[in-house]
Formats: structure tokens, sequence, C-alpha cells
């Protein structure tokens, strides 16, 4: 599907600035210029065409009462399908990718209840494989997750989303919001008013529906409201996840900068690994990624990290186990 300057435009204001109102299409229509049924028209055939994946927010894995890990992995090149498919298997696994790396290729995010029912079931799921070199990254703090491209200018990854609080309340603890609420907010209808029936689950109109989701971003029980883009389909087809050691203080400064993503600060819970400070960065080209992030690193004041480039998606259907993973 060609991505025009004015679908360009459209996808812009969708991921950036969708607007909590009755008619959210109405509104991005006359912010472009344009009317209601092209935009409507428009964002549809994007999201059949797979450019947009869905318009909606994520519960925050953390409102749920699991830990997260990210697991770096060194696998036998002839046993990475077979070593993927076992390890995709598990449901709460999220990410697993190729990135290149001297050691460790195989990197993949899975949660659990705790610390040891995560590191017994992924190390009970690699040593069926005699996989015993693996390191277990814990995440003690969580600043940033979501990615957005812009379309516009520059050809990276581009996010304003506020940093993530550190203590996040249970999902238990919003006002008895029943959890069809949360699966009908990850991805709504796109239809001239899309959240009628989501506020009447919420027992209010529009506008408290607004004022509910922005109170549930602040506490972070749910994620940036927004249209969810595929990398490829945007022409974001180099991504790499940059690590180095940095105080707390210094990688939330890494979350405030616009370029990245997928911002956490880790903990070694198994294995040994040098580096505490995790971030993600997307963009058109190899090119675009290193000059990115040189300038992001000097920044920071950080003279030694690592980037390790993805090479290869484990797990195709990871925009699908996203939004099962968070109901």
């Amino acid at each position: 599907m060609e991505l025009t300057d004015k679908r360009k435009s459209l996808l812009m204001e969708l991921q950036y600035n969708f607007p909590i109102t009755k008619r959210p299409f109405l509104d991005v229509a006359e912010r472009l210029g344009e009317d209601e049924d092209w935009v409507l028209s428009e964002t549809r055939n994007l999201l059949s065409n797979g450019v947009i994946k869905r318009i909606g927010a994520l519960v925050n894995y953390r409102s749920r009462g699991l830990v997260s890990a990210l697991i770096g992995v060194n696998v036998p090149s002839e046993l990475i399908d077979e070593v993927a498919k076992a390890v995709n298997s598990d449901p709460q696994v999220s990410h697993n990718f190729v990135r290149e790396h001297p050691r460790y290729n195989m990197w993949f995010v899975t949660k659990a209840r705790s610390k040891e029912e995560l590191v017994m079931k992924v190390s009970n799921t690699l040593s069926r494989f005699g996989i015993n070199d693996f390191v277990v990254l814990t995440a003690l703090r969580t600043y940033k997750i979501d990615v957005k491209f812009d379309l516009i200018s520059g050809g990276v990854s581009r996010t304003k989303s506020m940093i993530l609080p550190l203590n996040v309340p249970p999902i238990e603890s919003t006002g008895g919001l029943p959890m069809e609420f949360f699966r009908r907010l990850r991805a709504i209808s796109i239809e001239r008013e899309p959240f009628n029936e989501i506020a009447n689950l919420a027992n209010t109109d529009v506008n408290g529906l607004r004022r509910l989701i922005d109170y549930l971003m602040k506490v972070g029980v749910i994620r940036d409201f927004y249209a969810t883009l595929d990398s490829d389909k945007v022409g974001f087809r180099e991504n790499a996840m940059v690590v180095f050691k940095a105080t707390p203080e210094i990688c939330e400064r890494a979350a405030l900068i616009e370029e990245t993503t997928h911002v956490v600060l880790r903990e070694v819970t198994l294995g040994s690994w040098p580096y505490n400070c995790y971030f993600m960065i997307h963009g058109i080209n190899k090119d675009v990624l290193e000059d990115s992030i040189a300038n992001i690193m000097k920044r920071l004041n950080i003279n030694e990290y690592e980037t390790l480039y993805s090479t290869r998606n484990l797990l195709p259907e990871m925009p699908r186990r996203l939004e099962l993973t968070s109901a």
C-alpha cells in the first residue's frame, strides 16, 4: 500500500494526536482539512492492509502483578528455529529476536508472577536443548515502552510518552472497572462514535471517559492511547537494542529523549552481564540509526555501550501476542 503524503499526515495524527472525543475521526479530519468520511475510509484501509495494527491502549503488565525480564541466550545457529518454537509456546513471551552479539544471539521478553517462577520456566525450556548459557535481566524500572514513527522527517522512531510511574496500582483498584472495559479499550472500532459503548462500561459519558483515560495513564495502569503501526510497512525496517551501564537518573534521561523506545533499567537475576540500562531505537536504515545512537549517547555522556541490531523477528505474531498478554 503506497504511503502518500496525505496518508502519512493521517498516520501522524493517529499516532501522535488521537483525540478521546465524541467523534474523534471528525476532529482528525478538521485538523487535516479533510472530511470525516475520507478519514474513516483511509483509516479502515490502512487497518485492513496491516499498516495500522490497532488504535487503543494496552494495560501495563505491572498493574497485573507480573514481573518482566529480558532473556539473552547463546543458541547454536542450527537450533534457532526449534528453540524459538519452544520459547514462543509460552503465552507470556511478547518479543523474540535474533540480534547481532558475539555471544547471545536470541533475545526474548517474558513475564511471570515472580522472579523465581520466571527463571524456572526459562531454565526448563532451554534445558530441553542442553542450553545453559543465558542471562535473565529483570526489569527494575520501566520508563517508556511505546513506539511511534516519525513519517515526515528524520526517519527514526520518536515518542514523547511521559515517564511511566514507579509504583503502578493493581488493576483491581480501578473503581470496579470490568475487564471488558480494558479489552475494548485496546482496539477501538473505526466508526464515527467509537467510544460510546466503552464509556457505558465505565458508567460515564465520553467526556468522563477522556478524564478516566487520562487518570489511568497518569497512574500507569494503561499506556499511551494511539495508533500502533507496522514498522516494516511504514518503511522502518531496522531496529537496534542499545545497552550500557548507567545510574537510574541517566537511564531516565534516556527515556526523555524522543528517539528512544522501550527504555528499561534492569538487574541481573541470573548469569553475567555488564549493562543495566536498555533502550530500543527504530529507523529506515542503519545509517540513520548510527547517527541517532551516537547523538543520544553523546547527550547522555556515555562512551561505552553496545548496539545489538535485530536481524530476524522470531515472533512475527508479536502484535497479536501483545494484545493477548495485556488482557
